[in-house]
């Protein structure tokens, strides 16, 4: 990312100079403002959208680099507020520090969700634990049900999750930290066991192939 200062507004977006280039700004590539004149003088972190030096045609964003900033700080395992915003047949659509990350069907309770409508409403405040991020293109994965005490709880008593939500979060963490580390020791038995195996088989080759010579010499 880099910060430049816009020169002037159209209807489309914006403009800003970049190393003494002009630079468009896309209209729908800036983030919580519309690009009017009051932007003019303005110093924005911008992204370069697209880069065309035959036609002389550089267009940046400054959403791309809001959010790249703020997925610095997200990690997996995360916990955060979130705020949903849009209720689609395969989940929900989450804003969480400005960002919009899905909130799929599947993550929402360890029971099957009939209704979701029954379950989450947009405007309504969560907690939701980041499972997977995308850095590069801003894409959050979030889940409830890593967070439910119970299986179920998301749909009888929602409450409780946001309640117990970081202990819940530890505790799943945890688990998920054994489970790997036993993962690891497995796949550490087999390789040495493998080992021993290929050892005992080059041993009994090495072997065989004495007592063919000694036959032959004899």
């Amino acid at each position: 990312a880099f910060d430049a200062e816009c020169v002037s507004v159209n209807r489309g977006g914006a403009i800003f100079l970049v190393e003494g280039l002009r630079a468009f700004l896309p209209g729908s590539h800036l983030t919580g403002r519309l690009p009017d004149e009051d932007l003019i003088g303005q110093t924005l972190p911008l992204k370069f959208l697209e880069v065309n030096q035959e036609e002389n045609k550089l267009v940046v964003s400054n959403r791309r680099a809001v959010v790249e900033a703020q997925m610095e700080d997200l990690s997996r395992g995360d916990v955060i507020d979130g705020l949903v915003k849009a209720l689609k047949p395969y989940g929900a659509f989450v804003e969480v520090g400005g960002m919009s990350g899905l909130l799929h069907i599947s993550q929402i309770s360890m029971d099957r969700i009939v209704d979701l409508e029954k379950v989450l409403q947009p405007g309504q405040k969560i907690k939701c634990m980041i499972i997977d991020h995308d850095k590069v293109n801003g894409r959050i994965a979030l889940s409830t049900k890593t967070l439910e005490p119970e299986p179920g709880d998301m749909i009888r008593d929602p409450e409780r999750v946001y309640e117990m939500a970081d202990e819940t979060a530890r505790i799943y963490l945890e688990k998920q930290e054994a489970e790997r580390k036993k993962r690891e020791a497995s796949a550490k038995d087999i390789v040495l066991g493998l080992g021993d195996a290929l050892d005992e088989l080059g041993s009994n080759e090495s072997s065989d192939a004495s007592d063919n010579l000694d036959s032959l010499l004899s």
